[in-house]
C-alpha cells in the first residue's frame, strides 16, 4: 500500500454516484480550471513544488451495474491518479461502485490522499448518510470492508449550509496543492476582487453601449448602425483575437459563453435590415463560433452557427453575385454545413453541400484561373467529395476525386517559397490519395504516399517543432504506415508506427486535450495497435489499449450524441476489436455478446463493408461454439452484402473459403498475392 511513483497522469480522480452526476461535471470542471496565484507556484511547501494547474483529472464514466470488480480501464486509472476525491451524498453512500473504487484506491494507494467533497445528506445519519462506508471504515487486503471505523479524511461541504461551493473548491485544491486553506483563500479573494472590477468595468461600458444602442435606434437610425457595428466588432474581436490567444494554451473552453452570446444576438437581427460590413461581420462571427463549437464537441450549437452563416452569405452573395469575396465567403458556410452532415453519416445532405461547395469553387477559378487561393479551394473541393465517396464505398469515384486534390495543393505548394501551412495541406491531400488507393487494392502505391506524407510532415517539423497542424498529420499518418506494414506482414514494423503516432498525439492532448480532433486521432490509434497486438497474439495489452480508447470514446460520445463518426464507426470499430480479442483469448460467448452489438450499429448503412465484417465474424463465433447452421447463414449474408471494394478482398477469400467455394477463393487470393498482401490473419487462413 502507499503510493509508488512520483508522476501520476491525473491529479485526482473523482467517484461519484451516477446521480450525482452534476456534481461530478462541477467539480471537474472547477478544480482543472483553478489556477495556482502566481507567488505560490514553484514554492516547496514540504510536499514538493506548488504546481500552477490540478490537472487533468479523471472523472469516472456512469455508475455500472456492480459486478465482481471495478473493470480494468477504472482500475489503471485509479493507480495513475495522485489523489481520490469521493462526491458524498446519500445516493454515493448507497453506491457499490464508488466503495468498491474506494476500497481499491485505500488498499493499494495512500490512504491519506482521498479527499471528500459533501453534496448532499448528513454525516453519520442513519437515515440520511453521506459518507460511503469504506471511506468510514477499515477495508481489508481483499477489498472487503470490515465493521473497524476509521477516521473520515478531509471533507469539504459544498452546501450554503457549510462551506459553500468556492470555499469547498478552495479547501480540496489547497489539499491537493499543500498549501494553507487560509493563504489560498486570502489570494483568492485578492483575485476576485480585481476579476469583479474588470466585469464590473466591462458590463458598464457593455450596458453603456447597448442603451446608447437602444436609445439611438429610436431617434436616430445611423447612430443605431454605429452603435450596431461597434457591438459587432466587439464580438468579431472576442472570437479572433482573443480565440488566437487561448487556442495555443488550450483554453477554448473560455469562449463557450462568448459564442453562445453571439449566436444569440446574432439570431434576432433581420438579414435584409444589415449593411455589407454588418454582414460580414456576422458571417465572419457565426462561423468561428460553429469552429469552435465542434472544436469542443458540440455539433448542434455548431451547426446552428453554420446554418445561419450560410444564410448570412448566401445573402452576401445575392446582392453581388459575382464578386470573388463573396462567392469564397459562401463557400466556407455550404462547406461547414457539409462537414456536419458528413459527421452524422447524413451522406445525401453531405453531397449536396459538398457539391455546392464545389460549384462555388468552380467558379471562383473561372473568374481568375491563377489565383492559388482559388486554386486550394477546388483542391478542398475535389477532397470533400472523394471523402464522402471513400464513405460510401464509391471508391472508383473517389480516386480522381483525391488524385485532382492532390495534384492542385502540389501545384500551389510549389509555385512559392516554402509554406508550412501549404506543406500541411499538401500532407492531407496524399494522405486522402494514399487511403483511395489502398482502397482499390493498391497497397505498393498507397505505401509510398504515405511515406510521402511522413517526410512532408516531418520536414515542417524539423524546421518548426511547435507546428501542432503538422504534429496531427504525422500522428495520423503513422496510423496508416502502420495498417500498411500490417497489410504487408510486418507486424513489428506495424505496432513501431503505431507507437510514433500515438507518441507524437501524446504531446498534442497535453497541449489541448478538450480537441475532439486530436481525442478522435488516438481512439482510432488505440483500436487499430489493438487489433495488431491480438495478431502478435499480445492479448493483454490489447486489452489495455481498448479500455482506455473505449473510455476516451464514451467520453466524447457523451458531449455529442450526434457525432456518428464516433457512435457508429469509431464504436463498431472498437466492439469488433473486442470480439476479436474474446474469440482469441478463446471466449467465445463473450464475444458473440459484444458482436451481436457491433452488427446492430451497421446494418443501415450506406457502406456494408463494416457490416460485412461483423457478420463473418458473427460466423466465425458461431462456427466455434458448434452451431453450424447459423454460421453458414451469417457467412453467407456477409458475402451477399459485401460491397465490391479490393479493400475487402481478404474477407471475401475467408467467406468463400468457409462457404466451400474453392475455385473462387482462389481466384481471390491470387490477387491479394499479386499486390502483395501478407496481412498475417489471411496467411493463417490460407493454411487452414
Amino acid at each position: 500500500m502507499g503510493d509508488h511513483k512520483d508522476a501520476y497522469r491525473y491529479k485526482a480522480f473523482i467517484s461519484y454516484s451516477w446521480a450525482d452526476a452534476k456534481w461530478g461535471k462541477w467539480l471537474q470542471h472547477e478544480i482543472e480550471t483553478y489556477r495556482t496565484p502566481r507567488v505560490l507556484v514553484g514554492k516547496d511547501k514540504g510536499h514538493g513544488p506548488v504546481p500552477a494547474r490540478l490537472h487533468p483529472l479523471f472523472k469516472d464514466r456512469e455508475e455500472e451495474a456492480a459486478g465482481s470488480s471495478i473493470g480494468a480501464a477504472v482500475e489503471a486509472a485509479l493507480a495513475d491518479s495522485e489523489f481520490l476525491i469521493v462526491v458524498c451524498s446519500p445516493n454515493s453512500a448507497k453506491s457499490q461502485w464508488v466503495n468498491r473504487e474506494l476500497a481499491w484506491f485505500k488498499t493499494h494507494r495512500d490512504p491519506s490522499k482521498v479527499l471528500a467533497l459533501i453534496v448532499g445528506g448528513e454525516p453519520g445519519d442513519p437515515a440520511n448518510e453521506c459518507f460511503p462506508k469504506a471511506l468510514t471504515h477499515h477495508v481489508a487486503a481483499d477489498l472487503t470492508i470490515t465493521d473497524i471505523p476509521e477516521d473520515a479524511p478531509l471533507a469539504a461541504d459544498a452546501r450554503d449550509s457549510g462551506d459553500g461551493k468556492r470555499r469547498a473548491k478552495l479547501k480540496l485544491a489547497a489539499a491537493m496543492l499543500g498549501v494553507g486553506l487560509d493563504e489560498l483563500v486570502r489570494r483568492d479573494d485578492r483575485r476576485r476582487v480585481l476579476r469583479t472590477r474588470l466585469v464590473v468595468t466591462a458590463s458598464l461600458t457593455l450596458a453603456a453601449v447597448m442603451s446608447t444602442l437602444t436609445y439611438f435606434a429610436v431617434e436616430a437610425r445611423k447612430e443605431a448602425e454605429f452603435q450596431r457595428n461597434q457591438a459587432d466588432g466587439l464580438v468579431e474581436f472576442m472570437l479572433t483575437d482573443l480565440r488566437d490567444k487561448l487556442e495555443p494554451v488550450g483554453r477554448l473552453d473560455a469562449l463557450d459563453v462568448v459564442g453562445q452570446r453571439a449566436l444569440d444576438y446574432y439570431a434576432k437581427q433581420k438579414l435584409g435590415d444589415l449593411d455589407e460590413d454588418s454582414l460580414g461581420r456576422r458571417a465572419r462571427a457565426l462561423l468561428l463560433v460553429g469552429e469552435v463549437s465542434n472544436i469542443r464537441g458540440d455539433s448542434d450549437d455548431a451547426l446552428r452557427a453554420f446554418q445561419q452563416a450560410a444564410a448570412t452569405t448566401k445573402e452576401q452573395l445575392a446582392r453581388d453575385p459575382d464578386n470573388q469575396q463573396r462567392l469564397f465567403d459562401h463557400a466556407q458556410s455550404v462547406f461547414w454545413v457539409g462537414a456536419i452532415a458528413y459527421n452524422r453519416g447524413q451522406y445525401g445532405e453531405a453531397e449536396t453541400q459538398f457539391r455546392e461547395y464545389k460549384r462555388l469553387a468552380d467558379r471562383l477559378i473561372a473568374i481568375d484561373p491563377k489565383n492559388p487561393k482559388w486554386q486550394m479551394e477546388s483542391s478542398y473541393a475535389y477532397s470533400n467529395l472523394g471523402v464522402m465517396f471513400n464513405a460510401q464505398g464509391r471508391h472508383a469515384e473517389a480516386e480522381p476525386a483525391f488524385a485532382n486534390a492532390m495534384r492542385l495543393t502540389e501545384s500551389v505548394a510549389k509555385s512559392g517559397p516554402f509554406d508550412a501551412e501549404r506543406q500541411v495541406e499538401l500532407a492531407i491531400a496524399v494522405n486522402w490519395l494514399g487511403i483511395g488507393k489502398h482502397s482499390l487494392g493498391k497497397l505498393s502505391e498507397s505505401l509510398t504516399l504515405h511515406q510521402r506524407e511522413i517526410a512532408i510532415c516531418e520536414e515542417v517539423l524539423r524546421r518548426d517543432a511547435a507546428n501542432t497542424m503538422a504534429k496531427n498529420r504525422l500522428s495520423v499518418a503513422f496510423q496508416f504506415l502502420a495498417r500498411i506494414k500490417l497489410e504487408s506482414g510486418d507486424i513489428e514494423g506495424a505496432i513501431r508506427a503505431h507507437d510514433q503516432g500515438l507518441a507524437v498525439n501524446a504531446d498534442l492532448r497535453r497541449i489541448e486535450p478538450a480537441n475532439t480532433e486530436w481525442q478522435q486521432t488516438e481512439v482510432g490509434a488505440r483500436l487499430d495497435k489493438a487489433a495488431t497486438l491480438v495478431n502478435a497474439r499480445r492479448f493483454e495489452e490489447s486489452r489495455a489499449l481498448l479500455d482506455d480508447a473505449t473510455a476516451l470514446l464514451e467520453r466524447m460520445m457523451a458531449k455529442d450524441p450526434a457525432n456518428t463518426e464516433w457512435s457508429r464507426s469509431e464504436r463498431h470499430k472498437a466492439l469488433v476489436n473486442r470480439a476479436r480479442l474474446a474469440l482469441a483469448s478463446g471466449n467465445a460467448r463473450e464475444a458473440r455478446a459484444l458482436i451481436k452489438q457491433a452488427t446492430a450499429l451497421t446494418a443501415g448503412d450506406a457502406d456494408q463493408t463494416n457490416h460485412t465484417v461483423s457478420l463473418l465474424l458473427t460466423g466465425d463465433i458461431e462456427a466455434r461454439l458448434g452451431a453450424a447452421d447459423a454460421a453458414r447463414s451469417s457467412w453467407t449474408k456477409a458475402l451477399s452484402v459485401a460491397p465490391a471494394s479490393a479493400s475487402l478482398d481478404d474477407e471475401r477469400f475467408a467467406l468463400l473459403k468457409r462457404l466451400g467455394r474453392a475455385a473462387e477463393a482462389r481466384e481471390v487470393a491470387a490477387a491479394l498475392d499479386r499486390r502483395g498482401f501478407r496481412h498475417p490473419a489471411y496467411l493463417a487462413e490460407r493454411l487452414r
